[in-house]
């Protein structure tokens, strides 16, 4: 169990440490079409997800913004490490050991059509995480789940926005 020192500062201290954070990410997808289950891209990085070096933080929400203009249902699987979560354009097959450092998994559903692209926001999340001991970075995965194919030509993405706060 984590130990807590109450006495280190007072609790509007604490409080007003706390950093709040829109984290933008650009993950690699590869143009391809992926079919359901398919990885598309792991091992991206959420960087300064954490204040410092092993720290938390709280996943409060993820944006995702589909310039591909698909809008299918993905899964975004959050890891403490680099751990190896399969191969792209493969049915996710992560080690046991890889498996352990999971984070979070989180599923983007609610695509909204905003013209050239789809939007989709999961909030109210509330998820603590913490980064390994020697990193302020987490990693995360992109698996579709939509039931079809997603395909992403070229030029086209899927931005990844985490909102955090920061212990």
């Amino acid at each position: 169990m984590a130990q807590t020192n109450l006495r280190g500062r007072a609790v509007v201290e604490k409080l007003n440490s706390m950093a709040v954070d829109l984290i933008p990410t650009s993950p690699d997808i590869v143009e391809d079409t992926y079919s359901d289950g398919d990885l598309m891209t792991e091992e991206e990085y959420i960087s300064n997800a954490v204040a410092v070096t092993g720290g938390t933080c709280i996943l409060q929400s993820i944006t995702a913004i589909d310039t591909s203009d698909t809008g299918g249902a993905i899964r975004i699987i959050i890891t403490d490490n680099a751990a190896n979560l399969g191969s792209r354009g493969d049915a996710v097959n992560a080690a046991d050991g890889a498996a352990d450092n999971s984070m979070a998994i989180v599923d983007l559903t609610n695509w909204v059509d905003i013209g050239g692209a789809k939007v989709c926001t999961k909030g109210n999340l509330g998820i603590v995480m913490k980064s390994i001991s020697t990193s302020r970075d987490l990693r995360y995965g992109v698996v579709n789940i939509s039931g079809g194919d997603i395909v992403i030509g070229s030029g086209e993405d899927i931005i990844v926005n985490f909102g955090v706060v920061k212990d």
